[in-house]
């Protein structure tokens, strides 16, 4: 699996898979890299792995928008869900669930640590 993140997935710096917990968590390395759901859907299947749900760490700054509330992150946009209440226009590093059932990308975030990128 490592092998196949690695091989379709740009930008990736570290793979570490656990078998027992049944996750995989894959490092990006800084730089403009678009994350992409399906694209880490398609390459896991290729190890005859199926993707059940999504745990994102990634920093960037929250923009406001017709009452709606995106984390941006170089080239990804992920639409906040409603019970988020980050500040507009500052730094911010999050962690949470990411909804990819349907465009745009949900993220429900659960932690937050405010500050510099």
């Amino acid at each position: 699996m490592e092998v196949a993140l690695r091989r379709r997935l740009e930008g990736v710096a570290a793979v570490s898979i656990s078998q027992r917990q049944q996750t995989a968590e894959v490092r990006f390395a800084e730089g403009d890299y678009t994350f992409s759901p399906e694209a880490f859907r398609k390459a896991v299947a290729e190890a005859g792995v199926v993707v059940l749900s999504f745990q994102i760490d990634a920093c960037g700054s929250i923009e406001q928008g017709q009452e709606q509330r995106w984390l941006v992150t170089d080239k990804n946009r992920f639409l906040l869900t409603a019970r988020s209440t980050l500040p507009p226009d500052q730094p911010v590093c999050v962690s949470g669930r990411l909804d990819d059932r349907a465009p745009p990308l949900r993220l429900d975030v659960t932690d937050v640590q405010k500050g510099t990128e």
